[in-house]
């Protein structure tokens, strides 16, 4: 089976789309699929993280609009015709980009969570938490669409998995931390938040995170010098470990929701996109973790006290 990929990453954008879709790339490659992504160069991009994961990944030079973007993914996919799947996560595309290319791929696949446009594909999946999921997607997709809708389609690495299967139950005390804002943190909320939480709970550990696209890993590490109770890691690939290990997480909404999930995390969130507030908002009022709203709307001093509650 033949799969394309159609998914960016960017220091604007962030890396969970691709994030999910190499989850989802892993799979397929294991069951001996050809997995390609097309991806746009971008600053931060994760073009390197995708060909160190084994794919090839196919450019397309700067994107002038959405005709130009699938005239482009139609040039590159006529290098190598007889595609089975052609799989997309990208907000910025919508149906008139899946109806140009539906004639060059046997099957198409929508990866979504905002249901905020027309959509064409023969599969949508949107692997969020929504109390009206079979209505959300209405008039946005074909009667014939396939809606595969909620977490138990998350598209998560095997090694979530394995480490949840292999955790002890947590006791509830809080004592290992785990910061993280995702690929990117163009806002540095991260340093945002360790300015607050760091000389507050010097008993607690903090363990942070930071992708390999974050622009703001030096000033980081400066914080890092002057508490001994706190370490910084940098594009960590063992996640799914350092999320098991941890009692409490700090930072951002989007695909990390469902990797915590997994292992039973409890969370503070803070939105530093548009994307991730209706979620955030939905599982705080459910009790399954503390929101404390957008990036740019955050109260001082707000942070510690979610940790002391």
């Amino acid at each position: 089976m033949k799969v394309a990929i159609r998914a960016d990453a960017s220091r604007e954008l962030g890396h969970g789309h691709v994030t999910r879709c190499l989850a989802l790339a892993d799979a397929l490659a294991r069951a001996g699929a050809e997995v390609v992504f097309l991806c746009q160069q971008l600053p931060g991009d994760a073009v390197a993280q995708i060909r160190d994961a084994g794919f090839l990944c196919w450019l397309l030079s700067a994107v002038r609009s959405m005709d130009d973007d699938a005239d482009q993914t139609a040039s590159l996919l006529d290098h190598a015709p007889g595609w089975d799947w052609l799989v997309v996560d990208h907000y910025s595309l919508r149906a008139r980009w899946g109806l140009a290319l539906q004639s060059r791929v046997g099957r198409i696949l929508v990866i979504d969570d905002l249901a905020n446009r027309l959509l064409h594909g023969d599969v949508l999946l949107d692997q969020n938490f929504h109390p009206d999921a079979a209505q959300r997607y209405a008039g946005l997709v074909a009667p014939t669409t396939l809606q595969w809708l909620g977490p138990q389609y998350a598209l998560l690495r095997p090694a979530f998995a394995r480490a949840r299967d292999a955790r002890p139950l947590r006791d509830g005390l809080i004592r290992r931390v785990l910061v993280c804002f995702g690929g990117s943190d163009s806002l540095n909320a991260s340093q945002r938040v360790l300015d607050e939480v760091l000389p507050a709970f010097p008993a607690l550990r903090f363990d942070v995170v930071a992708g390999a696209a974050n622009p703001h890993v030096a000033t980081l590490q400066r914080c890092m010098g002057r508490h001994a109770h706190a370490t910084l890691t940098v594009a960590a690939e063992d996640m799914p470990q350092r999320m098991a290990e941890a009692d409490l997480f700090i930072g951002a909404g989007g695909s990390m929701t469902w990797e915590r999930a997994a292992l039973a995390l409890p969370g503070i969130t803070v939105a530093v996109a548009d994307n991730q507030r209706e979620l955030c908002q939905l599982l705080h009022g459910r009790g399954e973790g503390i929101h404390l709203g957008s990036f740019d709307t955050l109260q001082p001093g707000a942070v510690s006290e979610a940790v002391r509650r």
